[in-house]
């Protein structure tokens, strides 16, 4: 195992390169294209037997990505933001026809306006798609979430969004450490599951009569659910080769006495570890829950680690229009019944910084709140 300094797409290439991958199809899109960069540096020196392809857009991109799968291939793509976008039709199919791709999601703000600033409205927006989505909180995980996102995927047969925010991760070194090659094989062994076969020549997404297509899509959700216990497993798999546990579903930190708590996903998390730190010093009783996993949503584990709070006060770096945020209005819906006061806030949208100082705020703002608010309020206008 060794140790450097890597961006959160470097890292998510070092991953794509470690799970050996065998067909990257890849259209060039802003925050995400230095992944595809160091992957291609991998091939042009030898490190990496990978077919390339290059094509015209995104859609394009995972369309070539699933016939590589389909045809048996260990296959990776990355996006981010108007190119997962335009990839919506293909991200359908993906999940459909049960193939584990893994596409990395620099995620970026949507337009109108345009940005190319960071915030998690992308992968929001492929919520009901069928893929199992991650979220990460650092390079280091963003390294080890792409390893643990092939097992995953190959497991149950569903593809798998790994997200880091663009720049704040993207763009941005952090140390990182690379487990050794000869390890990774021996937890990501190469398992080839072929669709399409010359030999066998058959029919892929023809029309299902009404009669088939619901019970089809049952089992389809059936596989998303046996992900919770993969997921879990693969993490704590994971941990015990190579040191590093990332707790499954979700993670929860400073929890076991704690009279409220943050919930939150990405980058964000490490800021709140940092005030519930501090506000532990200051002796409130403050912990905190990391939501890994958001695709399948860990209700359950959610109901569990937050059964005792008081106060829940959830940072959401998205906004469902006429909803308000993904996160919190899940979490409402998990927790739902019990006593316990949930305020769900907005900030971070389009890169506006969230500081350890503005998550103490919306806290404070949380506090004064006497009862629960139906919709999320927005900070830092």
């Amino acid at each position: 195992m060794s140790t450097t300094l890597l961006t959160g797409s470097e890292a998510a290439a070092y991953g794509a390169k470690l799970a050996r991958i065998e067909v990257l199809a890849y259209y060039p899109i802003t925050p995400a294209f230095p992944a595809m960069e160091r992957i291609s540096k991998f091939i042009d020196d030898g490190e990496l037997n990978t077919r390339f392809v290059r094509v015209e857009c995104d859609h394009s991109a995972l369309a070539a990505a699933l016939g590589a799968s389909l045809a048996g291939s260990r296959t990776f793509t990355v996006t981010n933001s108007q190119g997962l976008l335009y990839m919506t039709e293909v991200v359908y199919h993906t999940a459909g026809l049960r193939q584990p791709i893994v596409m990395a999601v620099a995620n970026r703000a949507l337009s109108a306006p345009h940005s190319r600033f960071p915030e998690q409205g992308d992968a929001i927006s492929q919520g009901a798609s069928g893929w199992i989505q991650l979220f990460c909180e650092n390079n280091q995980e963003v390294l080890d979430n792409m390893l643990q996102a092939f097992k995953i995927a190959e497991t149950v047969r569903l593809p798998v969004m790994v997200n880091y925010e663009g720049y704040i991760q993207s763009h941005t070194l952090e140390e990182v450490e690379i487990p050794n090659q000869e390890k990774i094989d021996q937890f990501l062994p190469l398992n080839r599951v072929r669709t399409l076969d010359v030999e066998n020549p058959q029919g892929v997404n023809t029309v299902a009569s009404p009669e088939f297509y619901m019970d089809y899509k049952f089992h389809q959700n059936e596989a998303m659910e046996q992900a919770k216990t993969v997921i879990n497993s693969v993490a704590s798999d994971y941990g015990e080769k190579f040191g590093r546990d990332w707790s499954g579903l979700i993670e929860t930190y400073q929890m076991d006495d704690a009279e409220q708590a943050f919930v939150a996903m990405g980058s964000m998390v490490s800021d709140a570890r940092i005030v519930v730190d501090e506000l532990r010093k200051e002796g409130h009783k403050v912990g905190l829950v990391k939501v890994r996993a958001w695709r399948p949503f860990p209700a359950e584990a959610l109901l569990e680690a937050l059964n005792k709070v008081q106060r829940i006060t959830v940072c959401d770096k998205n906004i469902v229009f006429g909803l308000g945020g993904a996160l919190g209005t899940e979490v409402k819906s998990a927790l739902y019944g019990q006593a316990v006061i949930i305020n769900s806030y907005i900030l971070g949208l389009g890169g506006r910084d969230v500081t350890t100082e503005e998550i103490k705020k919306v806290l404070e703002l949380s506090e004064k709140t006497e009862k629960q608010t139906t919709a999320s309020e927005w900070f830092g206008l």
